[in-house]
């Protein structure tokens, strides 16, 4: 779903992490997360480093997943796919959607708001948990890659091909295309808590410090970015040929981190409840873990052999 269109399969991951409720079903701990794949696959990784494959109610393929607390879960994907759970992964049902577009990207700010977006500008809005989603005009038609609320809950930003952002002061009611400096895909955006740091990747980087008033130009990273996460003032990206872009001032400066591997990777993600521990996935069924905040990472053993992907990490 990024740019690498000839892979064989696909698998997101994110966090979901539980309250401590030991179900191996749900989050069951501060570490545990969860996987989507091509062909509907959903598997949770309840101790945070083994993958246990869990029933599917579609065998559509799956690129983006969000978790809210330890209950309530979605993934988007192929032919305006959602599904959803409320009981922290024991069971998945399929959400009705007004589009056959295919979906790259779902948030949600809580339990009942959430965005989904995708191909030929597509964007979707719900305000009741999945229960109804509405086509919501994006005046673009670029293929949307990323969504992600503000903190606030009321501003809401995407970002896809040609560099495009858009924003939204509603909570995605209404949207607005803003002007940057970025003429490249952005495939992530990720804001800070403080609703005011943002950083938005692909081939190229900008930032905002005035909850995106305006955005300026980052450094230029190495090689093309997938995924993002950020967690206070500290901001990690992975990309092609194993790069791992860590910075730890908001995005004012970066450094490479040491790459476990050299295939690509496509998705960043770490522990809701433990932000000091999270996974990076890639090409080949890659499957890395941190517990330092992205400082150094070591391998685990997927036993998957997809190409994983993911534009979602939480």
């Amino acid at each position: 779903m990024r740019s690498t269109l000839g892979v064989l399969g696909l698998v997101l991951l994110a966090s979901c992490s539980g309250g401590g409720g030991g179900s191996s079903d749900g989050g069951g701990g501060p570490r545990s997360g969860w996987l989507v794949a091509r062909g509907g696959l959903i598997a949770a990784m309840p101790d945070g480093q083994s993958v246990q494959p869990r029933a599917s109610p579609t065998a559509r393929d799956l690129f983006s997943l969000v978790c809210v607390g330890h209950q309530f879960g979605w993934a988007a994907g192929a032919s305006g796919t959602i599904i959803a759970t409320r009981d922290g992964g024991e069971h998945w049902s399929v959400q009705s959607t007004p589009t056959l577009s295919t979906l790259r990207a779902v948030s949600f700010a809580d339990a009942s708001a959430g965005l989904a977006v995708g191909d030929g500008g597509t964007l979707l809005r719900t305000a009741d948990g999945g229960s109804s989603w509405a086509v919501v005009g994006s005046s673009v038609s670029s293929d949307l890659r990323s969504v992600a609320f503000a903190s606030d809950r009321s501003h809401a930003w995407a970002v896809g091909d040609g560099g495009v952002v858009l924003r939204s002061s509603d909570g995605g009611a209404s949207w607005t295309r803003i002007s940057t400096p970025a003429k490249a895909s952005l495939r992530a955006v990720r804001f800070a808590d403080d609703a005011l740091h943002g950083i938005a990747v692909g081939d190229a980087a900008i930032g905002t410090s005035d909850g995106g008033a305006t955005w300026t130009t980052l450094a230029q990273p190495p090689a093309a970015l997938n995924g993002l996460s950020i967690s206070g003032q500290r901001a990690v990206a992975v990309g092609a040929n194993g790069l791992i872009w860590r910075s730890a001032d908001a995005g004012a400066t970066w450094q490479q981190v040491m790459a476990p591997a050299t295939s690509t990777l496509n998705a960043i993600g770490f522990a809701s409840d433990d932000p000091q521990f999270g996974w990076a996935v890639g090409g080949g069924g890659a499957l890395f873990v941190t517990e330092d905040g992205g400082a150094h990472f070591r391998a685990l053993a997927s036993g998957l052999s997809d190409d994983l992907q993911s534009v979602e990490d939480l």
